[in-house]
């Protein structure tokens, strides 16, 4: 039988063979979206702004690519949450001119809630199958325009709306709640001029607009001549109508004399609980403050707190109470009343 020899194939020979065989294995490299390297490809610039994100997930991608569209705009109005919060509240207390346009305001809302520019939209996405995502967002230019320009004036109309007063009516309360209101649809149109001037910068010529910061001056300096007298019943130590005053002041207003057009008149209560089987005694207080406009004879602003402290001595256990009292007004006054002027700012 003759000897068999061991021939060699060229190494490009076996390469063929195993490339025709199906030999060669691992996915194929997806093609690549022409968006990827640069999104102006597929969605012209003339008539977009568009920007790319990538991330882990398709969620991540996409979040990513709205705040990368976003930063185009130099920020957002989610971009401080403060900023955000306050906007919306004001939209939901708000008049006419923004009711009678409900899918404008629930516009906003929206935008809001995904964190993102009105008018933003995921318009593709693409997995390079090896554990990343990528999307593109995009804006219409045209189409985006006529909303922000919209918006910015239903923002105007609800800030003459609110700051409208005669001198009189502005130093009050009430002036001083709709200048805070109204600075918080000027923090949102300072958003959308800042869109305006990326898309349509020639149909911003000639306009100018106050900052938010420039109604919560004015704001401040009507809380300097709002002066509150503040009386309480049974603060024999006068703990408690110092924790009203500071807490005033920590919000701009200042105290006044018992002649004043408001007047914070509260009273404490404090009264001893047995508990049984306690060693401990204990001290029980109640406080009932009410704001009253003594033009009109109305409580603006009702409040109350209460709380107990106890420790071995009752002389101990009432000083603790009061402690306990004074920071309870101190962390809670000022916020509950700005909500509640919030609230009722215009109305």
């Amino acid at each position: 039988m003759p000897e068999m020899k061991n021939y060699k194939l060229p190494a490009l020979v076996c390469a063929a063979i195993c490339v025709l065989l199906g030999c060669v294995s691992g996915p194929a490299k997806k093609a690549e979206p022409k968006w990827l390297r640069d999104p102006y490809r597929v969605y012209e610039r003339n008539a977009h702004t568009a920007a790319v994100g990538y991330g882990p997930s398709r969620d991540g991608a996409e979040k990513d690519a709205l705040a990368k569209l976003t930063a185009i705009f130099g920020q957002s109005i989610s971009s401080d949450s403060e900023t955000s919060y306050t906007y919306t509240q004001a939209l939901e207390k708000s008049g006419t001119s923004w009711s009678e346009n409900s899918d404008m305001a629930q516009a906003v809302r929206t935008s809001v809630r995904m964190n993102s520019l009105i008018g933003a939209e995921i318009k593709d996405v693409w997995n390079d199958g090896r554990g990343t995502f990528y999307a593109v967002a995009a804006m219409e230019k045209s189409k985006t325009a006529l909303v922000y320009s919209e918006l910015i004036q239903q923002n105007l109309r609800m800030i003459a709306r609110l700051t409208s007063l005669s001198a009189q009516d502005k130093q009050s309360f009430d002036g001083y709640a709709r200048y805070q209101q109204a600075a918080s649809f000027a923090d949102a149109n300072g958003v959308f001029v800042n869109v305006m001037k990326v898309i349509s910068p020639a149909s911003l010529m000639g306009e100018e607009f106050k900052s938010g910061d420039d109604y919560r001056l004015e704001a401040a300096e009507i809380a300097r001549n709002i002066p509150v007298a503040v009386a309480v019943v049974n603060d024999k130590q006068g703990r408690i109508r110092n924790a009203f005053s500071q807490a005033l002041s920590s919000s701009g207003f200042r105290t006044g004399a018992s002649d004043s057009r408001y007047v914070l008149r509260s009273s404490l209560d404090l009264e001893e609980v047995v508990f049984q089987n306690n060693p401990y005694r204990w001290m029980r207080y109640t406080i009932e403050g009410n704001l009253t406009d003594t033009a009109s004879g109305t409580v603006l602003f009702p409040y109350s707190i209460s709380g107990r402290e106890g420790h071995s001595s009752i002389s101990e256990a009432e000083n603790r109470a009061l402690r306990h009292a004074e920071t309870s007004i101190g962390e809670s006054y000022v916020k509950a009343l700005g909500d509640f002027l919030s609230r009722t700012a215009g109305k």
